[in-house]
């Protein structure tokens, strides 16, 4: 709302001189607000409104306050007023810190050890008439404890309330951030949800700008431990191959999955992930991991070890070579030998499995020179169902009563399953 003032009766210099502007409001001046007011109001002239009297003096609110007053005035059908929208320099209000910032009703996560600790650390003083004041110190949902006595002086320690883990640099770390992210990286739930569980449950939870930091630091952490725990699947392999009387030689599965499935003239996908699994087990373990990421985020990154691990000018649906090769070179390190491949219907796996084994050879480092390569006959079985549905122009013996598409896709479903009860049979039949 447009107010229109007349300038003081007072002498205020308005001659700017070459080296500084002038200004009329500088430190401790306070401007006088004391005489005739004009308060331009709609639809009315401003010869026939009434000055305020001089004695009134203006009052300045802060943007809240005034945000909320002239909505008020709006919704009253008031023009006149006597405050101004914003204060001149507003100073940003400090929180005061307090011994302990927390709510007297609000819960806490804590490790039973490090609680038992502190109880004897307490009833080791002996204090007679003990007056115990808590000084909780927050780091994440991690809490920091620390317990005086006003009576005999007593003071303990700042004892952390939760295990912790040694960080690159600084001091340990609270090991409970890191299991708060952990489902954030496992499922498919977000920070925003961890925080309303946490919220029900009246525990004050970290903010956004913590919990995103642990949780991209939890996904390099991650990495490293499941290529960790993927070596140990190798050497469990191979030491239930040795006892049970064969050689160390692995039968293995390979497949990509894609963040979006590549098509033809369009391509969404930024990401593809790639396994190696064994099958001469019984639980399928995984040997090796593969993963092509387009994305990084750092914002100045040379890329030399970052999550980015893919060209961003290379096509995502030619990431399946690559992965192989990457996933293969893993295995080949280790005490296991490949001894046939099974991969989908794809045209790439072929071709980049005989390109692999011939550049090893060259080199001599592979324990195993050749591989058998399969192709999944489920994969197959799929293209002959395509196929089939697609022959629908091919076909003349379909009767009219029936709907061709409907009758074809039957047709193809039935085969398929059909052919593939038969496959099983015969590989049981040869297994005995």
């Amino acid at each position: 709302m447009p107010f229109n003032y007349r300038k003081s009766a007072g002498n205020i210099s308005t001659r700017r001189s070459r080296g500084k502007k002038a200004t009329q409001f500088k430190l401790g001046h306070k401007p006088k607000w004391t005489t005739s007011t004009e308060i331009h109001q709609p639809g009315v002239s401003s010869a026939s409104s009434e000055a305020p009297k001089a004695s009134k003096r203006l009052v300045r609110l802060t943007d809240k306050e005034a945000r909320d007053s002239q909505f008020v005035r709006t919704t009253a059908g008031l023009a006149q007023a006597d405050t101004l929208a914003y204060t001149l320099r507003p100073k940003p209000e400090k929180e005061e810190k307090t011994d302990c910032e927390c709510d007297r009703n609000e819960n806490f996560i804590v490790n039973n050890e490090k609680m038992l600790a502190l109880i004897k650390d307490v009833h080791a003083s002996g204090c007679k008439k003990p007056n115990m004041k808590m000084k909780v110190t927050r780091a994440g949902l991690c809490v920091y404890i620390c317990v005086k006595c006003s009576y005999c002086g007593f003071n303990s320690q700042t004892l952390p309330m939760s295990d912790t883990i040694q960080t690159a640099r600084g001091p340990p770390a609270g090991f409970l951030n890191y299991l708060v992210a952990m489902p954030v990286l496992k499922s498919k739930i977000g920070m925003d949800d961890v925080a309303t569980v946490l919220t029900w449950l009246n525990i004050k939870a970290p903010c956004k700008q913590t919990f995103q930091k642990k949780f991209n630091d939890l996904g390099q952490a991650q990495t490293e431990l499941s290529d960790k725990q993927l070596e140990l699947n190798q050497d469990y392999v191979a030491n239930v191959m040795k006892k049970a009387g064969f050689e160390p030689e692995v039968d293995i599965q390979f497949d990509v999955a894609y963040t979006c499935r590549p098509q033809g003239g369009c391509e969404k996908s930024t990401q593809s992930f790639g396994a190696l699994v064994e099958h001469n087990t019984g639980q399928k373990l995984p040997l090796a991991i593969a993963m092509a990421n387009k994305h990084c985020r750092k914002r100045y990154c040379r890329h030399d070890n970052c999550s980015k691990t893919f060209a961003a000018e290379a096509s995502i649906a030619s990431s399946e070579r690559v992965l192989l090769h990457r996933s293969l070179d893993k295995v080949k390190d280790g005490p296991l030998a490949v001894r046939s491949i099974t991969t989908d219907s794809g045209t790439q796996s072929a071709k980049a499995i005989r390109d692999y084994y011939e550049l090893k050879k060259q080199t001599n480092h592979l324990k195993k020179q050749t591989a058998t390569h399969y192709k999944c006959f489920v994969h197959k079985l799929r293209a002959l169902e395509r196929h089939v549905r697609a022959a629908k122009s091919d076909i003349k013996s379909i009767p009219k009563k029936y709907n061709k598409d409907e009758y074809m896709r039957k047709l193809a479903s039935c085969l398929r399953c059909r052919v593939r009860i038969e496959l099983e049979k015969t590989a049981k039949t040869e297994l005995q």
